[in-house]
């Protein structure tokens, strides 16, 4: 997406990733768009894979997509560190696309209730067991389940013991790993025909110990082996596309025909609506996208937001993508609302979270909010429209991080805002001598309220509490017969 001076507008991470991976990309590009939108673009919440799968008609989605994410974890041996996997979601929607082998472990594994091991564990274990050698994942289950028809000693069993030892620290986070660590190891020696005593694993680190690594499941071969080689196509799809006026009733029927891969959130679409109805939305060139099979693959919010709103939106509308385009949207973080403004040099990395917070409390404190609306943050849109109308609020953010001692930055950028609107000369004296605390004698206003603010940092209070205590500093010194002498002082000065 470019505006008319050539400025791009979207698209520059999926550029950098065609360079850096020297395949060719297919795909919209839209020019001569005005750089006004910018604002409007990617003000989406990231998506999941559990909603794709919903979408699919996947049973059981949010056991399926834990699964997936943990098999994944397990290959790239990060699943005990609590550490992200890095494989991507096409990757694992070829997984289960392609093989039904993932969707029958884990109907295997749910079709267990009444076992001791936690669902996610013992889903896992049938997933891979079944992979290798489906009799001893049986036979293990069957031994933890009916352990008092099994000598002491079988693996089973010994699993169960260390289940029943756990206690309460079984559902803890590190409780999830050392069962699955010690289900890995139950299964290897049941394989083995080993009966052992006892059931250890030392997590690497712990107690200051070197430990062992996460065990690995003999003869299992990762995800790898349940693909089922069913290759997504690339560049064979024929999309179309179209602008096109949605009203309210199109959206409606575009809603109730193709179903979305998650459910709404209420909040984004009240503020997207609130958007369009004050005039703030501006036509962008993301469009609104159907795939082949007849999913709705992004656009979801809009349509419900022209709905809310009772307004009509011009937007391009794309037809015909492959299934499997949906686990390309919505990966990157949503845009920052400042960095919707490029064409401001002051704007600089590091300083758009902070104008954005900043112009946030503006929007709570200030801006009343309808009745029934849930949206607890501006919107892109209204943040925008905050900083072009109190522009200096970017220009205390300077003083907002000197003062972090003192409070957040987001509540002393703003209360400077406000202190230097009320009385743009005496403030600035208050707001120095906060800010240095030179020459303060004691029994100064100005010292109680750097006491009170460093107090309520140090015992991390809320921001509404360390805005009420700088204001009611700021209150306290106006009245006290010291901020008549600096008055006085600053007066002679401008002489």
């Amino acid at each position: 997406m470019r505006a008319p001076s050539g400025l791009l507008i979207d698209g520059v991470q999926r550029l950098h990733a065609c360079v850096e991976t020297a395949i060719p990309l297919r795909t919209m590009l839209a020019e001569q768009v005005d750089s006004e939108v910018f604002h409007t673009i990617d003000q989406h919440r990231r998506r999941s894979l559990a909603g794709m799968l919903k979408q699919r008609g996947m049973p059981h989605h949010l056991a399926l997509a834990n699964l997936l994410t943990r098999l994944a974890q397990y290959d790239e041996c990060v699943l005990s560190t609590g550490t992200p996997g890095t494989t991507s979601w096409m990757r694992l929607w070829r997984v289960v696309h392609g093989s039904t082998a993932l969707s029958e472990a884990l109907a295997e594994s749910l079709a267990r209730p009444a076992s001791p091991l936690p669902e996610p564990i013992r889903s896992m274990l049938v997933a891979m067991g079944r992979q290798v050698e489906p009799g001893v994942t049986t036979r293990l289950l069957d031994a933890l389940e009916q352990h008092d028809s099994y000598q002491p000693d079988e693996p089973g069993v010994v699993l169960f013991d260390e289940i029943e030892r756990s206690g309460e620290e079984a559902a803890s986070t590190a409780g999830l790993y050392r069962l699955s660590a010690l289900a890995i190891k139950a299964w290897n020696a049941t394989q083995q025909g080993a009966r052992p005593r006892r059931l250890m694993w030392q997590p690497p680190g712990a107690d200051g110990k070197r430990g062992e690594p996460f065990p690995r499941l003999m003869g299992y071969r990762g995800l790898d082996a349940f693909d089922g080689g069913v290759v997504p196509r690339r560049g064979e799809e024929q999309c179309e596309w179209s602008m096109e006026e949605i009203d309210p009733a199109t959206a409606a029927r575009y809603l109730s025909q193709h179903p979305s891969a998650r459910p709404p959130v209420t909040a984004v679409v009240e503020a997207l609506a609130l958007d369009m109805r004050q005039g703030r939305w501006c036509d962008n060139a993301q469009p609104i996208c159907f795939t082949a099979s007849g999913h709705l693959a992004d656009g979801q919010h809009r349509l419900l937001a022209v709905i809310a709103a009772q307004t009509t939106l011009r937007v391009p509308v794309v037809r015909g993508l492959a299934d499997d385009a949906c686990a390309s949207y919505d990966m990157q973080p949503r845009r920052s609302a400042v960095a919707a403004a490029p064409e401001d040099p002051d704007i600089k990395f590091g300083d758009q979270p902070l104008a954005t917070a900043m112009a946030n409390l503006l929007w709570r404190f200030e801006r009343k909010v309808p009745t029934g609306t849930r949206y607890k943050r501006a919107s892109a849109t209204e943040i925008r429209e905050i900083l072009q109308q109190h522009p200096r609020l970017i220009e205390l953010r300077g003083y907002a991080r000197r003062m972090v001692e003192h409070g957040r930055s987001s509540v002393m950028g703003y209360g400077a805002y406000v202190i230097e609107r009320e009385n743009p000369a005496l403030g600035g004296v208050f707001l120095d001598a906060l800010a240095t605390g030179t020459d303060l004698v004691a029994g100064h206003p100005v010292l109680a309220t750097r006491a009170a603010l460093q107090r309520l940092r140090r015992e991390g209070a809320s921001q509404e509490e360390q805005l009420a205590a700088l204001l009611a500093g700021w209150r306290r010194y106006k009245v006290h017969r010291v901020a008549e002498d600096d008055l006085r002082r600053l007066r002679a000065t401008k002489r």
